[in-house]
């Protein structure tokens, strides 16, 4: 009564409701036809996730109201040094330190021109548009010592920051660990290299498995790292956040260690 007053077009002499039995099993009957087909396979998606209601939370749930906010994180900018030039690093900035031990890649925009300086005996690249944000760090006018665009890194490989997936027979990373090109990199912020977590990032996964890198999640359903990690198994992930940023600092080359104000979504539910 309450549709037809309000004169929505409903044909409610030939409708269809979801609760009906027909209706699910045509569904049934729906999705076995395309699984005969072959057509239906298991893959992943990214999305924002609940740890406490162990669901994804949907695009629709993410643009409610009051459903960001902020918190405050710690931000890292690690050097990821090169195989075939050792002792020069890309750097990378990331606000979510928890995600670098499932670091698979790092991305750069191969229209971009990014420099070499020399730091305490080490040669470092970041994007030239960004390297007077670093003057604390590298000095007011550090020593270029190359100028090269992004499409020249394209390709180069790494030393992974954790061996975790380092095997490719076992995780399939064989073309992991190495630079790729993306077109979301930017020079707004960070020093134009994106850390890439394809577990945990949309962009990340596409332009990963678009290359060959699989996605590679470890992460249980209640947000801790799963034995994938050793070091923090079981620990929640922004609870590792300290303990991973410590080993960083003890075994690789830290540039900056800062804090963020982070945009997070939330579950509706729990906010």
């Amino acid at each position: 009564d309450y549709v037809t007053r309000q004169a929505r077009w409903v044909d409610f002499d030939n409708d269809y409701k979801t609760l009906d039995l027909s209706y699910m099993e045509s569904v049934m009957w729906a999705f076995k036809t395309l699984w005969d087909k072959g057509l239906v396979y298991e893959g992943f998606k990214v999305l924002a996730y609940c740890w406490r209601c162990e669901t994804p939370l949907s695009n629709t749930e993410t643009r409610m109201d009051d459903v960001y906010h902020d918190r405050q994180d710690p931000a890292l900018t690690v050097g990821f040094e090169l195989v075939d030039e050792p002792g020069t690093s890309l750097l990378a900035w990331t606000t979510t330190p928890w995600t670098l031990p499932a670091n698979l890649a790092l991305a750069v925009n191969p229209d971009v021109t990014y420099v070499t300086v020399e730091h305490d005996g080490r040669r470092l690249v970041l994007a030239e548009a960004l390297l007077a944000n670093y003057a604390a760090e590298l000095g007011d006018d550090p020593a270029v010592v190359e100028r090269r665009p992004g499409s020249e890194l394209v390709g180069k490989r790494y030393q992974p920051l954790f061996d975790y997936f380092v095997d490719a027979a076992q995780h399939g990373t064989a073309e992991a660990f190495q630079v790729i090109a993306a077109d979301f990199v930017s020079v707004d912020d960070g020093t134009g290299i994106v850390h890439m977590a394809p577990g945990f990032g949309e962009d990340d996964q596409n332009a990963c498995n678009a290359v060959g890198i699989p996605t590679i999640v470890p992460m249980d359903a209640r947000g801790r790292y799963t034995e994938l990690v050793a070091d923090w198994a079981g620990e929640q992930v922004f609870d590792a956040n300290p303990g991973v940023i410590r080993w960083l600092k003890e075994h690789r080359n830290v540039l900056r260690h800062e804090t963020y104000d982070h945009s997070y979504p939330h579950c509706w539910r729990c906010a």
